[in-house]
């Protein structure tokens, strides 16, 4: 009964309302747009940093390695033993799909008329098609199965030695030892790594060639992949416990934290978000309260008949928060048909920009999460409630004669 009157309340000026509920509906709109923006941002952060910057979901290493590891990587180092012990005990544990083993690389590359620094990981071809699966089966960079001497280098990098695919060079590093070695390499794939800071000196060497330029049988880190990112929480614990048990002190540490770009640019967005919100929130209900104060001001008299005749305070408080709500609830979904007819309008437009510090054009993609607008409806509807309620107490608070006299 309540509901209905106050949709015959909200009808009865349908010029204020309609007004009221298009500022909501353009407000949700700018919301949802933004967040489903953000929404994909993260996800392919997320992927990007998990397949594309191979740090998987979790890197097991030595204690201390991310502290002291460049100062002295050969105590940090992890030795054939070490690294089976290892290995075997990750496989273990349930929820681990692929355990990898790797090696940071530096040094020089040559031509043989010029040099050139490059810096870069080894993984084995195999993990590194394990880790994209089907999904990124596509992209490019990848090392080919049983050739220990193919090197996937950095497009910048290619054009400034003056290599190609097949072109043949030298790398140089130092080993663990503090010795000067080189081994021969052949450019198996020059790919764009997306970055400009890392395109002029990236390198990506197999797990053997690189055990061969720095005398090595082992690698520095293991990075597991799990069957899902959700299972971090759960693998993590078991994973240091059994390697405890094990004998082997482990330091493990989550994609998140190892991603700089994706923390800083996840921040950088979860602050715009927030200040967006914040503006979208407080002309809402700044239009809220503006229409519920009129509506009042020109409805005292009514309000003094309803209590003259018996009608209680607080129920004629609940009939204009409904109003509010009403409104702001009509306004969300009329903004969430908008947002997803908009939003569909912009994926199939195609549009792409260049994002910061990269060297390739990004889609501009809106992916709307019906939880996440069902959020944004709720949490506007508590708060239109909120908005609602202060002008009708206010109302109320006068006496039934006083209101009756009102003009």
């Amino acid at each position: 009964m309540r509901c209905k009157l106050a949709a015959r309340n909200v009808l009865k000026n349908r010029r204020r309302s309609l007004v009221t509920v298009l500022s909501v509906a353009i407000g949700f709109l700018a919301l949802s747009l933004f967040e489903g923006y953000f929404t994909y941002v993260y996800r392919i952060l997320k992927d990007q940093a998990i397949v594309g910057e191979r740090l998987g979901h979790l890197t097991v290493v030595r204690r201390g390695f991310f502290d002291q590891g460049t100062l002295d990587p050969e105590k940090f180092q992890l030795d054939a033993a070490a690294l089976e012990l290892v290995t075997r005990t990750v496989r273990e544990v349930p929820g681990v799909k692929l355990v990898s083993p790797r090696l940071a690389v530096s040094g020089l590359v040559s031509n043989g008329t010029t040099s050139h620094i490059f810096i870069g990981e080894a993984i084995s071809a195999e993990d590194q098609m394990a880790l994209r699966g089907a999904e990124y089966a596509y992209l490019p960079g990848k090392l080919a199965p049983g050739q220990d001497d193919a090197v996937v280098i950095g497009q910048k990098m290619a054009k400034i030695m003056g290599l190609q695919q097949g072109s043949d060079g030298v790398l140089m590093a130092s080993t663990l030892s503090g010795m000067v070695n080189a081994v021969d390499f052949r450019v198996g794939e020059v790919a764009n790594t997306g970055s400009m800071g890392t395109d002029d000196k990236f390198a990506l060497l197999p797990l053997a060639l690189a055990r061969k330029l720095y005398g090595s049988d082992g690698a520095d880190r293991v990075v597991v992949l799990l069957d899902s990112v959700e299972s971090i929480p759960a693998v993590k614990p078991v994973l240091l416990e059994k390697l405890k048990a094990a004998g082997f002190d482990a330091e493990i540490k989550e994609w998140s934290e190892l991603s700089v770009y994706y923390t800083q640019v996840k921040g950088l967005f979860d602050m715009m978000y927030l200040f967006i919100m914040v503006v979208v929130v407080m002309v809402a209900m700044t239009s809220v309260v503006n229409t519920m104060t009129m509506a009042i001001a020109e409805r005292t008299r009514e309000i003094g008949t309803l209590r003259a005749i018996g009608m209680r305070s607080m129920t004629i408080k609940s009939l204009f928060v409904i109003e509010g709500v009403i409104i702001v609830f009509v306004g969300s979904l009329a903004g969430m048909a908008l947002s997803y007819a908009i939003g569909a309008g912009i994926n199939l437009a195609e549009i792409t920009y260049s994002p910061p510090d990269s060297s390739e054009q990004a889609a501009l993609v809106i992916e709307l999460l019906f939880n996440n607008m069902f959020g944004s409806l709720f949490t506007l509807s508590v708060l239109a409630a909120v908005a609602s309620y202060f002008p009708a107490r206010h109302a109320t608070q006068k006496t039934i004669v006083g209101a009756l006299g009102h003009v």
